[in-house]
């Protein structure tokens, strides 16, 4: 099993339940809201300026989560910790300022837990709100007028905390065992995942080798462009740009489906993608509908055997790698952000890879020209976001470039 595949779905997980947990806050706020309303209006018998104090600190208990999740990201580490920790400052004030008889409430902090399909973290809610019903309920009665079923400290320790103890422990205990049972299931999906990933891996190469064996002008070039591409995402990505769409999932899969951009060649006869020399416009014509063959192959070979983002990111990147920020490629004439990312980004590393390595029929231009080329054609060939990008990752580029030169020549 691989520990970065548990680990990532570990984290979204941790994110979902991030906003989930601010959610059932938000809600758990509105119910409030409307226990405050009713109280106002004398269905209940709560003291006023105690419930008042009780909801104004809720209020910031419970609605916090909801803007923290915006300003700190769901991903996040420390949320989940601090989020129990809301919750047993909410058990705290319901307890000590409202009544004992508010049963639900005492299991909100280890619900909240239970989100997150963590031991640890469940076993820190539950100790923590073990303290939180004692000490609530000790504030209460020492701060109220002894409730007529608790008229002394002894029959509450006996028939109100220690009753809610055991509820609580046995509360804690079934959703301990829940949630070692879930993280046995995620340990196997990973494996399964993972065999997926190989098995995919496997067939991507294999079919990557057979095209370029084919073409004796591109040795390496679906190395390297699969390096480029990746470089690429990851500074985005260190950068903030297209926050939304460059995750982890996102930069392994174009990393995975990369080789393939070129599929389509595999259908371009010997005489053209082989010619020593330069194209004729009507061969050149055939040989740009690789990518719309690449795309078409993709679609017949590969979406009964990958899931649904990686089959969709494999036909983006060999069907639209050759669109034009200016709307002037092909095959469809895409322009601007219309062009799936995944192929913007490939563009890049197409281009760069093609004029930097020797062909039959040319030297290979100096990496000064062709860094250049890629500032040039910024906001023309290519995303001006992705050009700034790759040129401010140049020296990391030329260093990739040199030791795959390096390894190819031994």
């Amino acid at each position: 099993m691989s520990n970065a595949t548990l680990s990532r779905i570990i984290k979204r997980n941790e994110e979902d339940a991030n906003r989930t947990a601010a959610n059932v806050m938000m809600i758990t706020f509105a119910i409030f809201s409307v226990i405050f309303i009713l109280n106002l209006a004398g269905v209940f018998i709560i003291d006023r300026p105690v419930m008042t104090a009780a909801y104004c600190i809720s209020a910031v208990l419970l609605l916090l989560p909801k803007l923290l999740n915006k300003v700190c990201g769901t991903s996040a580490k420390f949320l989940k910790y601090l989020y129990v920790l809301f919750a047993d400052l909410f058990l705290l004030v319901v307890t000590s300022t409202l009544t004992y008889h508010v049963v639900v409430v005492y299991a909100y902090p280890i619900a909240i837990a239970g989100l997150y399909f963590s031991q640890k973290l469940t076993k820190l809610s539950t100790v923590g709100t073990l303290i939180v019903t004692a000490c609530g309920q000790l504030l209460g009665f020492m701060i109220k007028r002894p409730d007529g079923n608790f008229p002394t400290l002894e029959r509450l320790v006996l028939f109100s905390i220690l009753p809610r103890f055991l509820t609580l422990l046995c509360f804690a205990l079934l959703l301990l065992l829940l949630t070692k049972r879930t993280s046995k299931l995620l340990s196997e999906d990973a494996d399964n995942y993972e065999q997926l990933l190989s098995h995919n891996q496997e067939m991507i190469c294999g079919f990557a080798t057979l095209v370029e064996n084919r073409d004796e002008n591109t040795g390496g070039h679906i190395k390297r462009t699969s390096i480029y591409a990746e470089l690429l995402s990851r500074e985005l990505q260190r950068t903030g740009q297209y926050g939304d769409i460059i995750t982890d999932d996102f930069i392994e899969c174009l990393a995975m489906v990369a080789p393939l951009h070129d599929i389509g060649k595999i259908s371009i006869p010997d005489s053209i993608l082989c010619k020593p020399g330069k194209l004729t416009d009507e061969e050149f014509d055939i040989m740009k509908s690789h990518s719309a063959k690449g795309g078409e192959i993709i679609k017949e070979v590969f979406s009964h055997s990958a899931d649904e983002n990686y089959s969709e990111m494999a036909y983006e990147v060999a069907r639209f790698h050759h669109e034009k920020w200016n709307g002037k490629g092909y095959p469809e004439g895409l322009s601007g952000t219309d062009i799936p990312l995944s192929a913007r980004i490939m563009a890049v590393a197409d281009v760069f890879d093609a004029v930097s390595e020797k062909r039959c029929y040319r030297d290979a231009m100096p990496l000064e020209e062709c860094f250049n080329i890629i500032s040039e054609g910024s906001g023309r060939d290519f995303d001006p976001v992705l050009a700034e990008a790759f040129l401010n990752i140049r020296e990391t580029i030329a260093d990739v470039r040199k030791s795959t030169h390096n390894k190819s020549d031994v």
